[in-house]
């Protein structure tokens, strides 16, 4: 099936891209291990996928607090259009050290090639880092901005047995994806965050995803920011204080 999403990607662009329907089978294990971090540092490493034989560069935050023998929880960033994983990082990591959290930040080409990958390549990322930082597997989240928040409503619906929660912040589910909350093995919980001046995304189309969420009966934590815009590093802090208490409740079965 093709579908058009028009795509009013923040900082650069508004486009429109084509792509095909997204996938739920499986690819064979990638079995890439990633390199333990020190506790309280950044690691830089690629990860090939096998789905379609590219190599994604992903930063790893490990905790001060981190031991082997803890299971922390852990939560995938998605950058914006022009981003990048450390533009992320930068805005979690004092957060995440505080709150004794594993950070997986990748940078991704977000383009509508690459997010047929999502619902497994988000899991096999976070599997291979897995191997070496043992988080626990029943308290990963993943969180995504502007155009990656696309990508992130697709993890939370078509790979909704893997991530406990997820969040986005200034993004909606555009019609022609409806379809992904119908396909959804388990309701995801989800929290939605969007400034009341956000020059790409209206108000109208963000309670539409909400009340879409709502209504195929996923737990929704829905945000309006009075005067906020697109900005997501200016209110950063707010949000994603905000977000982790939400998403932090829950986890798998």
């Amino acid at each position: 099936m093709q579908r058009i999403r028009t795509v009013r990607l923040a900082l650069l662009l508004c486009a429109t891209s084509a792509c095909g329907a997204l996938s739920t089978q499986p690819f064979p294990d990638t079995h890439y291990v990633a390199t333990l971090a020190e506790p309280g540092t950044v690691s830089q490493q690629n990860f090939t996928f096998s789905g379609n034989g590219a190599t994604y560069p992903y930063l790893v935050f490990t905790p001060t607090a981190w031991t082997a023998d803890k299971k922390m929880p852990a939560i995938l960033l998605i950058h914006g259009a022009g981003g990048t994983g450390s533009d992320m990082l930068s805005l979690w990591q004092s957060f995440a050290d505080q709150h004794g959290i594993v950070v997986v930040a990748p940078t991704f080409p977000l383009d509508a090639q690459w997010e047929t990958f999502v619902p497994q390549l988000f899991p096999a990322l976070m599997d291979t880092v897995r191997q070496s930082l043992h988080f626990d597997p029943k308290r990963v989240y993943v969180f995504g901005y502007s155009a990656g928040s696309y990508s992130t409503f697709d993890a939370a619906t078509l790979s909704s047995n893997y991530f406990a929660a997820a969040g986005v912040f200034a993004g909606v589910i555009t019609p022609d994806y409806d379809y992904i909350v119908t396909e959804a093995t388990r309701k995801t919980p989800i929290a939605i965050y969007i400034g009341d001046q956000d020059q790409y995304f209206t108000l109208t189309e963000t309670r539409r995803t909400r009340d879409l969420l709502l209504s195929n009966g996923f737990p929704v934590h829905y945000v309006e920011i009075p005067n906020q815009d697109h900005n997501y590093p200016a209110i950063s802090d707010y949000v994603n204080s905000d977000v982790w208490a939400y998403m932090s409740q829950y986890s798998l079965p």
